[in-house]
């Protein structure tokens, strides 16, 4: 009676805080208008989720997933196309479907003789028509860029040394947690109406000790090379933003 195409819809992974639309086609097979409502849900793993972390499970696909139009009627024999935007808020990966529930639709005003026979106690609600399920494979997830420092040298200093120094190990636990607001808005800083210093103040700040050089005789920098890696799942675009002179 009724289908759901493709059989399995594939978003890949995705950017927190980014998303993809794709969409699917709902087929009304039987010869009589139905009343369809769109849900995502968590695929069902057999005692492994208690009813809790399901109902933290169902709140984050809410969240996640929206439809441009999630219910509504579906005439006989015919079409509707839906779109789904997949737009992670956080960094999960579950096992979800797409399920489409139909039922046949009551005329307006069969809809309307019911519940007023039902308020005066006439008659029982009744189940409106026959209910059918449909449901497809979604695979999603979503992810986000995770940098750290692995490694930094310098021809005369240790590791050790220059570990400790450039704070690196306090970097990398800074560089494991979500975004603050505050390291939001210093991103969308073109877009910020505060001004750039107090943008700045509100971000966490590290010390990098070069150590002292002697000046006299046209003495060489000291160069420092830090390795980066992307641990996450996707993707990192970064960039240095060096303070202008007056701010050293």
């Amino acid at each position: 009676m009724i289908s759901i195409s493709p059989e399995h819809l594939d978003f890949g992974t995705i950017t927190v805080g980014y998303s993809k639309t794709l969409s699917v086609t709902i087929t009304n097979k039987s010869n009589c208008n139905l009343y369809i409502e769109l849900k995502m849900m968590q695929t069902q793993a057999a005692g492994k989720d208690t009813s809790s972390e399901a109902a933290n499970v169902q709140k984050i696909l809410n969240n996640c997933f929206k439809f441009d139009n999630h219910k509504g009627i579906v005439n006989a024999k015919s079409k509707k196309k839906v779109n789904i935007t997949f737009k992670p808020n956080l960094r999960f990966e579950f096992d979800t479907s797409l399920v489409c529930v139909a039922s046949e639709k009551m005329t307006k005003e069969m809809a309307t003789s019911v519940k007023l026979q039902t308020a005066q106690g006439l008659i029982k609600k009744p189940v409106t028509g026959n209910v059918e399920k449909a449901q497809i494979k979604i695979h999603c997830k979503g992810d986000y860029p995770l940098l750290r420092f692995t490694d930094v040298r310098n021809d005369q200093v240790s590791i050790a040394n220059l570990w400790e120094r450039f704070q690196l190990t306090k970097m990398n636990k800074e560089l494991l947690l979500p975004l603050s607001q505050s390291e939001q808005a210093f991103n969308d800083s073109d877009q910020a109406s505060g001004s750039n210093a107090d943008l700045i103040s509100n971000l966490s700040h590290f010390s990098w000790d070069f150590g002292k050089l002697p000046i006299k005789n046209g003495s060489k920098p000291r160069k420092i090379t830090l390795s980066l890696k992307n641990v996450g799942g996707v993707q990192a675009d970064w960039n240095f933003k060096m303070p202008n002179d007056s701010e050293i």
